[in-house]
């Protein structure tokens, strides 16, 4: 099987990619770690594709997978969104899309990657760790009612 292709996001895919949100959430709810992505909306994503660096995983004319990155910093950058179309999941895209950013990180220059998980989710986490996040705090989030690990990875 050929490697999805990653590339940055455009409009165009808007549509697509919110379908790839929708479906990649919605084991979140499952699991009791409900996400404002799983109901993303065209608009939304399309915006978000205005406001932050987002890239996309396709295979064939298809997004399988997205993820997004926001300086906050002038030498850290946030992954967020990161998602996996449910019928791609485990087949190696989440892993390809984050090992693309992070090379995008390092090339760009900057020291820290950092991100926001539910602390309880039962793979992400570790699946971080095993990648070379640190855990660095936990925090409490705006209408959510569990809490979130902040993790970090030095990229230099």
């Amino acid at each position: 099987m050929s490697e999805p292709h990653i590339q940055q996001a455009t409009l165009t895919v808007a549509e697509q990619l919110t379908e790839v949100y929708q479906s990649a959430y919605q084991e979140n709810r499952r699991l009791g770690l409900p996400n404002e992505a799983e109901s993303a909306s065209e608009r939304k994503v399309a915006d978000l594709i205005r406001q932050k660096t987002v890239y996309i995983a396709k295979k064939g004319g298809d997004v399988i997978g997205g993820v997004c990155l926001e300086e906050t910093d002038s030498d850290r950058v946030e992954l967020s969104r990161l998602a996996v179309h449910e019928n791609w999941k485990g087949k190696g895209v989440g892993r390809q899309l984050l090992d693309y950013v992070e090379e995008q990180v390092r090339h760009c220059g900057y020291d820290t990657i950092w991100l926001i998980t539910p602390e309880e989710h039962p793979y992400l986490p570790e699946m971080y760790r095993q990648r070379g996040y640190k855990d660095a705090e936990t925090v409490s989030q705006e209408n959510y009612d569990f809490e979130f690990l902040v993790m970090e990875k030095a990229i230099r």
